[in-house]
């Protein structure tokens, strides 16, 4: 039995219009220029001069302003919050644009902070920089972790070294209980504190307590005797109420340290005959505590 040939129905006119589409492709190709007369591309053709205004301009190497529309959050992270990374974009990324994924680890192609800084400029025991760095482009916006604490006595030689010899409540703190949420923070003191008065301020409290041994209190002479009050209420008042001379001065004209009682005759060297003072050595025997004066 004979298999049937089938034909394949073509439109009318179907060769025709296929020849004059193929005339068209070579008279379009023909009028591209450098297409020389014998129907070949001429490679050592002079090129055409671009008219279009687009390609008129002189381009510059990318700046640090071009970076930015793109890196639109890098930029304005590094123009808050920048310090001395606010430099130009180029002098870290000198090669930009060429990690490929699956082609290679990212950090390759990541810029190398010993370029610009000593490998251990913090010592050896801080060689990795991102541990506490971790945003480069706002190196000094350290986010306050436990990881951290390690670090804290190789850079805060001092601070660590109070806290250590003048033990108080603080000295069993980690260092970011008080300096929380970002390195370099510096709390309130009221926060955890009752303040002695209700006009305190951060920097009065300061005046005293260095944060880092607050019981080694230093004040200035002329120091309000208010200040005083918050711990020595009941000397505050008595001095207050007893209208002696000593009620004009302040606390630190007699206590010019801490804790420390001046003696009377610093101040009184020679407050009656010697042969009273042969017989009434003690000061206090006639004329009560210095706040309360029997005069």
């Amino acid at each position: 039995m004979m298999t049937p040939v089938v034909k394949t129905l073509r439109p009318v006119g179907f060769k025709k219009g296929a020849i004059i589409a193929l005339g068209i492709i070579a008279f379009g190709l023909m009028r591209q220029p450098g297409y020389g007369v014998q129907g070949s591309f001429q490679t050592g053709s002079a090129p055409q001069e671009d008219t279009s205004p687009a390609y008129a301009l002189e381009v510059e190497p990318l700046g640090t302003g071009d970076c930015g529309r793109c890196h639109s959050d890098i930029y304005q992270m590094i123009k808050t919050n920048g310090g001395k990374h606010k430099i130009e974009c180029r002098t870290c990324h000198v090669q930009f644009h060429v990690f490929r994924p699956g082609r290679g680890p990212y950090e390759e192609v990541l810029p190398k902070c010993e370029t610009c800084h000593e490998a251990a400029i913090h010592g050896a025991e801080l060689s990795g920089c991102s541990g506490c760095h971790s945003r480069a482009h706002a190196p000094l916006d350290i986010p306050a972790e436990r990881s951290l604490e390690q670090g804290c006595p190789i850079c805060h030689v001092e601070a660590v070294k109070e806290i250590r010899t003048f033990v108080t409540q603080h000295s069993e703190l980690y260092c970011f209980s008080c300096h929380h949420t970002r390195h370099r923070n510096v709390p309130e003191c009221i926060a955890c504190h009752q303040p002695h008065s209700e006009e305190m301020t951060q920097s009065d409290c300061l005046t005293c307590h260095p944060p880092h041994k607050v019981l080694e209190v230093v004040y200035p002479e002329g120091i309000p005797k208010e200040a005083c009050a918050g711990c020595h209420r009941r000397a505050y008042e008595i001095l207050a109420q007893s209208g002696s001379k000593h009620t004009a001065l302040s606390c630190a004209r007699c206590h010019r340290k801490h804790r420390g009682i001046t003696r009377c005759v610093e101040c009184h060297p020679e407050p009656h005959s010697a042969a009273m003072l042969q017989e009434f050595r003690v000061c206090g025997r006639c004329h009560g505590e210095a706040h309360s004066l029997i005069e």
